[in-house]
């Protein structure tokens, strides 16, 4: 049998598992013994890079050659960072954080079982990474040599890991808070099929975001005039020195009232914090993943839950557990917050190859993490159509004839394809973000109101194809929502 890795390339720590013939799932330690791996990686003054705690470890020490939360920029195209001679990239950076995870698999593999190495892998992505995202994520994976099959969203992953001993009908949503991102599922496990519901999140919210709470909160304590925003963009040491503080903090106070940071920012400090000022400095985050839930269940059709899975580290916070149960009335399972996430990935491997596993569920219908339309004139303004929603299964064809030329004499029609993040028919423009445009020409004048047909489809591949015909002329449009190769 063929076998693969499924990986977990997190915000803060990444995790790497394989499945075997038996249809065990394991999570593979590192070189270090370690079931997860930072994601940092650092440089030396040659260039090499090296990558996990030794990296973690050299942020406050040396914080000019060090990257930490790359996943964050995956989406920033104008990300630029200079480390000696060499510039970092985000795609380039993940590639060493997969190298590592990978190298070290197949290490063990070697010295412990004599097995050949694998370099076939499925990578897990928020549910709400965009193409650019997801592209970006599938390069960096062939920049690391590897050969990915897929990519999955991690909610469906922690979901179908979740299914391995729990394969009764009901209604789950996933709740994963990570390092850097935040995303919700809505899923429905069903004679053995998980289906997915709706999916809803934001890669911009995570746990380093209570960090900076945490940091700003002792700094303000200490009439420190500087904020952690202040100190990333101008003493980079110091704000690395006090967010991996700040991180051992947060997790003290999953088990303690209260605890202190010591630091040093122009002299040494020791400021304490309760978990009551944290958790309500913080109130605003928790709010936030609540609108994003509510989103999410709307698009699901506010079906009944039965279980709620909390999955990623920062999902430890004790205020998560509170805030679940008084929304829901459910207590929620702490499921395997580190590494649920990358097993469901090997999971979901093993399906790819075979079609089934014998100790899970088998996966359904998923879900995009966006909307894909096609600019048009609605009455007199220019608005985004969607032809594919957000709410849509994966697996979607539609058939459109509303479109049609817009004024007399038309020789011809521009057609620009965007992305955006609003489950509705129509949209403004400014809230898409344009990924093709091409014309179709047919050489000779026709009336206002003739009409375009148009036929969308994107398969279990995530590659969208977008047909337009007018006047006996076609254009077609693809769109691979899964990853595309950069050259």
């Amino acid at each position: 049998m063929e076998e693969f890795y499924g990986i977990d390339l997190g915000t803060t720590n990444s995790c790497i598992a394989i499945i075997d013939e038996d249809d065990t799932v394991t999570v593979v330690t590192n070189k270090e013994g370690l079931l997860t791996t930072p994601s940092v990686v650092a440089y030396e003054e040659d260039g090499t890079p090296f990558v996990g705690n030794a990296a973690k470890a050299n942020m406050a020490n040396d914080p000019d050659r060090t990257v930490a939360f790359i996943k964050r920029e995956m989406s920033n195209a104008n990300y630029s960072r200079k480390i000696g001679n060499i510039d970092i990239n985000p795609i380039d950076v993940s590639a060493e954080i997969l190298k590592k995870l990978v190298n070290d698999a197949n290490m063990k593999r070697r010295d412990d079982y004599g097995k050949d190495p694998i370099n076939k892998v499925v990578i897990t992505v928020p549910a709400y990474f965009g193409n650019e995202e997801r592209s970006r994520t599938k390069e960096a994976g062939k920049r690391a040599g590897l050969d990915v099959i897929t990519l999955i969203n991690e909610p469906t992953a922690a979901a179908l890991s979740f299914g391995i001993k729990n394969k009764q009908n009901r209604n789950i949503l996933v709740y994963d808070l990570g390092g850097g991102t935040f995303d919700v599922s809505i899923m429905q496990i069903k004679n053995g099929i998980i289906d997915t519901l709706a999916t809803n999140g934001n890669h911009q919210l995570g746990g380093v975001d209570w960090d900076e709470t945490i940091v700003n909160c002792v700094l303000k304590k200490e009439n420190i005039n500087v904020t952690c925003k202040d100190l990333k963009t101008n003493d980079f040491a110091t704000y690395s020195s006090l967010m991996i503080a700040a991180e051992e903090a947060k997790k003290i106070l999953t088990d303690r009232e209260k605890t202190s940071l010591r630091y040093n920012y122009k002299g040494i400090h020791n400021t304490e914090i309760t978990l009551a000022e944290f958790e309500e400095l913080t109130q605003e985050l928790m709010g936030m993943t609540g609108n994003i839930i509510d989103e999410a269940m709307k698009m699901a059709g506010n079906p009944k839950i039965d279980d709620i899975l909390i999955v990623g580290g920062s999902s430890r916070m004790r205020m998560v557990k509170t805030f679940i149960e008084k929304k829901f009335g459910i207590t929620p399972r702490l499921f395997e917050p580190d590494l649920a996430v990358a097993k469901g990935a090997a999971l979901y491997a093993a399906q790819e190859e075979k079609g089934y596993t014998e100790t899970g569920l088998q996966m359904g219908d998923d879900k995009g993490s966006t909307s894909y339309g096609m600019a048009s004139w609605v009455g007199d303004k220019h608005m985004i159509s969607n032809l594919i929603l957000m709410s849509d299964n994966l697996c979607v064809e539609k058939s459109f004839d509303k479109f049609s030329t817009r004024s007399d004499n038309q020789t011809g029609l521009h057609v620009s394809l965007y992305e955006n993040r609003v489950n509705e028919d129509v949209c403004e423009l400014y809230l898409g973000k344009l990924l093709q445009e091409g014309d179709i020409d047919w050489g000779y004048p026709v009336p206002k109101g003739t009409p375009a047909k148009l036929l969308v489809n994107r398969g279990k591949d995530g590659i969208i194809k977008v047909y337009i015909e007018i006047q006996g002329q076609k254009k077609e449009f693809v769109i691979n929502t899964k990853g595309i190769a950069f050259n």
